[in-house]
């Protein structure tokens, strides 16, 4: 007989009132909805064993005495609906079926026979031969004929069980009388259980294309873990004593690799695998081949160990999913149409090949096993060919990144290492969800140039709770020195809870830095250092050279705690925190007293000077690119808050263009000054016109250009003019002399001058200059701003300046007013002071001084 499904309706017709229906019509209308039902059974179901119908050999006096079935659900590729029955009532009508009930837990089957499929000629019982392959058939006790014999005489080892639905039209004899309306071709539908021998099931299995599935592999469960590497068993093996070499450490990962013949087992389940769901393979010589090259090198051994890791790591990922990962788009109805296989009677494993699982619809996989298993094949494949073989050495473009990970999450959930050549493809194999979600590009990683992303880019700038490990990567073929203090710097910077140590397969001598220890003792005195690819929150990270002549770093280990911080106190401290580059030195105040003071910067030279054991700063011996950069600084390499600002003294030039002297009067002279030099416009300038102390602020325009009028002077005692250029404290002085020359004095004949009222043209009066300023006593910050008013009272020519005497950093405005604003505001104590100055005569006066206290609450 065909399987109901080898060829469906798709349609039917609806009948008339007083219609004559053929029997065809009535037949299309049937086979119509039966044929929506079964596939709606088998494609968004699923086909194979629901549940139950586990045989279990009911032994008495060790003799089996019968086989007893459980009660289950099963669905055939043709849509049949199995389950165990028993008849419940039979039909009173020669041509009705009996009425059977399922309500049943199990059927005990205590007789056999051979049996026969003549009438269906099932064709996945037929060998290439075409004749039918052995099959036993069993009866309960109540339906045994004389043809069955006990249960006891059928030799049950290495036999396989089925569930069988023999199906067939019964044969109809010509009709006669007038009852043909009551005969019908009758559809035979016989539930049989039947054994068959392991050749019978391998022919069996030759025609399923569902059954073949991965976790039928031998062996394919077993997880290829990659053997660890026990530093600590090289001070073991040979003594404290011993003076190991860099090639030491690194036979130890070389002999690991060698051991598990580059992950071999792996590529060959894998590739197992691949083939049997029709996957690309991957290519595992060239992959063994790119490792030996890659071990070469002095350094870089452990990223070979750790690409072979994580291909373990991969292969993990899948076998978790494989006994999920049985989902079929669509089954092929051809598969097993009306069988199911139960398994073998005596199984040797607990996973038996030769019993059907139940293949889910995929609208029914909601955990998308089948699919992952696909994606993580495919990143294998990719991980395999993507791994670089790069010189790890540190050419001058070496960059140290950390990357927030995940410490025992699959590998999928973690940050993608920078040994891998990173595209988009490799980059869509990473992760299943953010593929699915059209993100693949923010997976995080060192080579994140694919994403425009801020939080991919800089990921440690946003929140990172859920991270609970750093990738630390780019240092190994750096200098040891370089690398600790770009670690720390990053550390320091993005406040990540970590310590860097340094180790040397050299002995120390007279070492005095807690961040530095001999490889032998420290790992004598750490055990459980294990090279990590990075550090967890909370660890120690740990770089390790050979010895000052070879200060290259070749290997990293890390702690899962934190080893090196220091059980005393640490300070650091200077008098200042902004000082100019041509200044004198000043001390560092250092606790403890004999502890060691570095710079957290790169560059040399930083100002850090040591002389007769104490410790200095000196602005004159830092790096000129170092110049308004806050550097910090550590003690016994444990950083401090201790931080300096070193400013360039301004280097500008002040010169006379002209002096021009009023006509005949040698007593008033307006004078031009031309100011130029390196970003002279970034600086403040305070004048001193008459060399008495009354400093006025004049900027020069964007020109440079500044003028001045100076009135009444005397020839005999010409001032010296006085600047001040400042930079954020730092002033440059200048002064400028000899720049007065007495004008000819014109020939004036005086004949009878009369002076009226008693005034005498020698006579004069000297101006009374006052100043005056009044401002808030407390100001809150969240105010924002105040102002001080000043008053000026002498001449008409008075020109107003405004000095802060003391106070926290604040922006001015109205310098030369007679108001000022205060705004920008910072806690603490504020002193003010105005100077107004009489210009034509060059007296001036000073304010009290006003006295603000900002505050932070109310």
């Amino acid at each position: 007989m065909n399987n109901q499904l080898s060829d469906i309706s798709t349609q039917y017709r609806k009948f008339s009132k007083g219609q004559y229906i053929e029997y065809t019509q009535f037949n299309e209308f049937l086979d119509f909805f039966e044929d929506q039902d079964r596939l709606s059974r088998v494609m968004l179901q699923g086909v194979g064993i629901v549940c139950g119908f586990k045989p279990n050999l009911i032994y008495t006096n060790r003799i089996v005495s019968s086989l007893r079935l459980s009660q289950g659900v099963a669905v055939t590729t043709d849509g049949d609906l199995l389950t165990l029955n028993n008849t419940n009532k039979i039909s009173e009508d020669l041509y009705v079926s009996d009425l059977k009930t399922i309500d049943i837990e199990s059927k005990d089957y205590t007789h056999f026979k051979v049996y026969d499929d003549f009438k269906a000629k099932y064709q996945a019982f037929r060998n290439g031969a075409g004749k039918q392959i052995e099959l036993w058939e069993l009866a309960t006790a109540q339906e045994a004929d004389s043809g069955f014999q006990p249960i006891s005489n059928l030799k049950l080892e290495d036999k396989y069980l089925l569930l069988y639905l023999e199906s067939y039209e019964k044969e109809v004899k010509p009709c006669r009388g007038v009852d043909c309306d009551n005969h019908g071709i009758q559809q035979i539908r016989n539930l049989k259980v039947l054994v068959t021998t392991a050749e019978g099931i391998a022919n069996i299995l030759g025609k399923d294309r569902i059954q073949p599935h991965p976790l039928f592999i031998d062996d394919i469960m077993g997880y290829g873990k990659q053997e660890r590497v026990i530093v600590e068993r090289l001070i073991e093996g040979q003594g404290i004593d011993k003076k190991f070499l860099s090639s030491d450490i690194k036979n130890l990962y070389a002999t690991v690799l060698k051991n598990n013949d580059y992950g071999k087992i792996i590529f060959e389940k894998i590739n197992a695998i691949a083939q049997l769901i029709g996957l690309p393979t991957a290519y595992y010589q060239g992959f063994k081949n790119t490792l030996e090259s890659f071990l070469t090198q002095s350094a870089g051994f452990q990223y070979a160990y750790d690409v072979v890791k994580d291909l373990a790591d991969t292969y993990y990922e899948i076998i978790k999913l494989l006994p999920k990962a049985f989902t079929v788009n669509l089954p092929d109805v051809d598969s097993f149409p009306k069988h199911i296989m139960l398994g073998k009677l005596i199984p040797g494993t607990q996973l038996d090949f030769s019993r059907h699982q139940f293949y889910n619809s995929a609208v029914l996989d909601d955990e998308k096993s089948t699919q992952k298993v696909k994606l993580l094949i495919s990143r294998f494949v990719q991980q395999a060919q993507n791994f670089r073989n790069f010189p790890v050495t540190d050419n001058g473009n070496a960059q140290i990144k950390i990357t927030p990970s995940q410490k025992l999450n699959p590998l999928s959930n973690k940050a993608v290492p920078f040994y891998y050549t990173v595209n988009d493809e490799f980059l869509k194999s990473w992760n299943f969800d953010k593929t699915g979600n059209r993100s693949f590009r923010d997976n995080l990683g060192y080579n994140n140039w694919l994403s425009s992303e801020a939080y991919v880019i800089k990921p440690l700038d946003f929140n990172i709770d859920k991270n609970s490990f750093y990738n630390i990567e780019g240092h190994q073929g750096m200098h040891y020195q370089q690398a600790f203090d770009l670690l720390n710097q990053i550390k320091n910077k993005e406040q990540l809870g970590f310590d860097v140590m340094i180790l040397s397969l050299e002995e120390l001598v007279d070492n005095k830095d807690m961040f530095k220890a001999y490889f032998n003792e420290y790992v004598e005195k750490h055990p459980g250092l294990e090279h990590k690819h990075g550090v967890e929150r909370g660890g120690t990270f740990i770089i390790v050279h050979e010895s000052l002549e070879n200060p290259a770093v070749f290997a990293d280990f890390s702690l899962p705690y934190i080893c090196c911080t220091p059980k005393v106190k640490i300070g650091l401290s200077l008098p200042n925190t902004v000082i100019c580059s041509e200044a004198t030195r000043i001390p560092f105040t250092v606790i403890p007293v004999n502890g060691v003071v570095k710079a957290t910067v790169g560059s040399d030279p930083n100002g850090v000077e040591l002389d007769n054991g104490k410790y200095f700063f000196n602005p004159k011996l830092v790096s000129s690119q170092l110049y308004g950069q806050a550097i910090g600084f550590t003690v016994n390499g444990k950083p401090t808050n201790c931080s300096i600002k070193v400013i360039a003294e301004p280097k500008v030039k002040v010169a006379i263009a002209s002096v021009a002297y009023a006509d005949g009067d040698s007593t008033t002279a307006t004078v031009d000054f031309t100011v130029s030099g390196q970003d002279f416009t970034n600086y403040t300038y305070s004048w001193d016109f008459w060399d008495n102390g009354g400093w006025v602020t004049m900027n020069p325009n964007s020109r440079g250009f500044v003028s001045y009028t100076f009135h009444n002077l005397n020839p005999k005692t010409i001032p010296t003019i006085r600047i001040r250029v400042g930079n954020n404290g730092c002033t440059q002085e200048i002064a400028i002399g000899n720049w007065y020359n007495v004008p000819a004095a014109p020939t004036i004949t005086v004949e009878n001058i009369n002076f009226s009222n008693g005034i005498n043209c020698c006579e004069g009066s000297t101006p009374v200059i006052k100043a005056e300023a009044t401002g808030p006593e407390t100001v809150f910050i969240r105010d924002g701003s105040f102002i001080i008013q000043g008053t000026g009272d002498g001449p008409s020519t008075l020109m107003y300046s405004w000095t802060k005497i003391s106070g926290p950093a604040a922006t001015l405005s109205g310098v030369n007013s007679p108001e000022l604003e205060v705004k920008d505001l910072a806690a603490g104590e504020y002193i003010f002071q105005l100077t107004v100055v009489d210009v034509g005569s060059g007296l001036f006066a000073k304010s009290q001084e006003v006295v603000v206290n900002v505050i932070n609450e109310s």
